[in-house]
């Protein structure tokens, strides 16, 4: 159990800007006093609809709470041979043999425009937050954990999609991807 934890690390996250969380008090509390205001009309009038009004606006609420909550659920892991991705809703986990390190770059997406997320298939998106799955017109299907567009690590996979994760020092989790792979002898 200790040789697993000695291989497990962690990789910290940009945070997203505080605009972003703005947005979404806003838009909660928009939904949520649109909600009350129309069970407070129905049940001045003694309609049929008044108790399930009532528990469909708290649960609307609730499931509001819940997905607010999960976006604060953003990590990067190194578990095992494993990297690990989680990101909201989203957990995804790619053996690192299955990355090819020979192109994973760190880049600039106001530079890279093509791989900017585009149509969302199953993920969130808001200003200066995109956690999940997109797709680009050039790259295709690629899973994004992004907080910020300067500095991004892009992760290509063998036959399979990219990853783009926004992370304060992206150069060691692409040394510690980089030492994780057995190197070939050049057969000298």
């Amino acid at each position: 159990m200790a040789e697993q934890r000695a291989n497990n690390h962690r990789y910290a996250v940009v945070a997203p800007p505080s605009a972003t969380w703005k947005i979404v008090a806003v838009f909660a509390a928009a939904l949520v006093a649109s909600g009350l205001s129309f069970v407070l009309t129905q049940s001045g009038h003694g309609s049929v609809f008044a108790p399930a009004s009532w528990v469909a606006t708290a649960g609307a609420a609730f499931a509001l709470v819940v997905l607010c909550l999960l976006q604060w659920r953003r990590s990067v892991a190194i578990e095992s041979d494993m990297l690990v991705v989680r990101a909201g809703l989203n957990t995804r986990r790619i053996p690192v043999a299955a990355i090819e390190l020979a192109r994973a770059r760190i880049l600039d997406l106001e530079r890279q425009a093509e791989l900017l997320p585009g149509r969302k298939t199953l993920g969130a998106s808001l200003p200066g937050y995109q956690t999940g799955w997109f797709h680009t017109r050039q790259w295709g299907k690629g899973f994004y954990l992004l907080t910020e567009r300067r500095r991004v690590l892009w992760l290509p996979e063998r036959d399979g999609p990219h990853l783009l994760l926004s992370l304060h020092e992206p150069q060691v989790l692409l040394a510690a991807l980089n030492a994780m792979v057995p190197r070939r002898d050049p057969g000298w």
